[in-house]
């Protein structure tokens, strides 16, 4: 036998027996998933937004459907309140929040690195009703200022199952959301904002959200 079979005939001998274990040892890919994720928003841009609301809650639920190896579409719904920081209008003698409630699509995708633990990283596309509620858009509108938009959010989390075959698990995530709409004295029912300059209306709503999820997957491949 020449030296060369005999390398290969060697080298069979070690690559058999791991490629066995890989097959035995395969790491999970579950065909769905519905999950649940909460969120705290960090100070928002365009300006006007950043120095006028305070985020409190960014979050949802979402089913996804494992496409092909990981590649994931989903559908959801969230939603995201932020609260009227009445310093930034020096100190007036009113409250008032905006609500954004939204439904959106997503694609991403997740790969598990060890059976119990995954990278995922995806993306919402979607639409969100913004409706402005406070003490000058009742008196001036008899009501809240309502304005629709369309949103992105890319997000990326760190998933741990609560153990091997568990089907459910718990993550890190964080998302940036990319709002279309340009926040500015309107959604206070206003003229201006004090404080502020034009220019520090243009630019569209976005901010980052950092928080926690839980998913239950449903059933593997």
């Amino acid at each position: 036998m020449s030296a060369l079979a005999k390398y290969l005939v060697i080298l069979s001998l070690f690559i058999v027996p791991l490629s066995v274990s890989g097959q035995q040892n395969k790491m999970f890919e579950p065909t769905g998933s519905l999950s649940i994720d909460i969120g705290i928003p960090a100070q928002g841009k365009n300006e006007s937004f950043g120095r006028v609301m305070n985020g409190l809650f960014n979050g949802g639920i979402n089913y996804q459907y494992n496409v092909f190896k990981g590649l994931t579409i989903g559908v959801g719904v969230k939603y995201s309140y932020f609260i009227i920081n009445t310093f930034a209008l020096d100190n007036a003698n009113w409250r008032g929040g905006l609500h954004m409630p939204s439904v959106y699509g997503k694609i991403g995708y997740e790969r598990f690195i060890t059976e119990r633990f995954s990278i995922n990283g995806s993306v919402r596309l979607g639409y969100t009703e913004m409706i402005s509620t406070n003490d000058s858009c009742k008196v001036i509108n008899g009501g809240p200022h309502l304005e629709g938009s369309f949103f992105m959010e890319p997000q990326v989390e760190l998933l741990f199952t609560t153990d091997k075959e568990s089907p459910s698990g718990f993550s890190l995530m964080i998302g940036y959301v990319i709002n279309s709409s340009e926040f500015g004295p309107r959604y206070l029912c206003m003229e201006s904002i004090p404080n502020l300059f034009e220019e520090d209306y243009v630019g569209i709503t976005r901010f980052l959200s950092i928080g926690f999820g839980y998913r239950y997957y449903l059933g593997r491949r």
